[in-house]
């Protein structure tokens, strides 16, 4: 019988881990690592799937701005046009091109100053998607 309650105990002890601490609260799904460059300088960051349906990225120049934005995890087109918010008041669009299985892909971007990024995420190289010092653009 003690075998039984100590099970139970693990169990809901195991499960209790599955959960989000607060009610409602959001669970991430997935994480994928982003790495490109805006302009000349080289930038990181990081894609998040939550459970909800709601997606977040963000990227970052060391020393410099930090730019994010939101997308539908569900949606399952290839091609997405996004838009993005950096923490220095910049703006931009980004053109997301995912591969069929929507876990990697590539991400050209265009700030409202001009300036302009090219991302690569999942299990894809800067090298494979943009070559040694490629670029691609919006215009």
């Amino acid at each position: 019988m003690a075998y039984r309650i100590g099970g139970a105990a693990l169990l809901a002890a195991v499960m209790s881990g599955c959960v989000s601490s607060q009610p409602g609260e959001p669970i991430a799904m997935f994480r994928l690592p982003v790495t490109g460059q805006f302009g000349a300088m080289p930038a990181a960051g990081q894609i998040t799937a939550f459970n909800n349906g709601v997606g977040t990225f963000w990227v970052q120049t060391p020393g410099d701005a930090r730019c994010s934005g939101e997308y539908q995890v569900r949606d399952p087109n290839p091609a997405l046009v996004l838009a993005g918010k950096c923490s220095n008041g910049k703006s931009g669009q980004i053109v997301v091109t995912r591969t069929p299985d929507l876990m990697s892909g590539s991400a050209i971007v265009r700030l409202s100053d001009g300036t302009r990024g090219q991302f690569v995420f999942g299990n894809l190289t800067y090298a494979q998607t943009f070559g040694q010092g490629g670029a691609a653009a919006i215009r």
